[in-house]
């Protein structure tokens, strides 16, 4: 199983990201292999289109591309829901990797929570934070 962050999601569209090139790669991989299950919380989803709305500024053309990356044409990966009884575990993951240098969101918090419940092989992020204590691809 991998699963996805909201900004290798982003990047797959965001042509004048940085990581725009690496992410479409990544793709063209996990699309190639097809022998994972690719995976992503609906925290994610909120929290790319809070990111498109706000990037764009509100252009709902914009909304549009990743509406199909959702739900639509270009869909390659299933999203899961958190029961409300596991948001006290993602809790505890907050507190215990939190530091005044090194935040972590409640949203990153959740993909640590379903990597190690999951027993995921990768979560496929730009963020180094996700290092020494996920496998990460970037």
């Amino acid at each position: 199983m991998f699963l996805l962050d909201s900004n290798f999601i982003f990047a797959l569209k965001a042509k004048k990201d940085k990581n725009y090139t690496r992410a479409n790669v990544i793709l063209d991989n996990l699309v190639e292999d097809r022998n994972h299950i690719i995976t992503t919380p609906y925290s994610v989803l909120i929290e790319t289109f809070t990111l498109v709305a706000s990037r764009y500024h509100g252009n709902v053309d914009y909304l549009k591309e990743y509406h199909k990356l959702f739900w639509g044409s270009e869909n390659f990966f299933k999203l899961v829901l958190i029961e409300s009884n596991e948001y006290q575990e993602i809790y505890k993951i907050v507190e215990k990797f939190i530091t005044p240098k090194k935040q972590l969101s409640f949203v990153d918090a959740s993909l640590i929570y379903l990597y190690n419940k999951n027993n995921a092989e990768k979560i496929i992020s730009f963020d180094s934070h996700f290092d020494n204590i996920l496998n990460r691809w970037y």
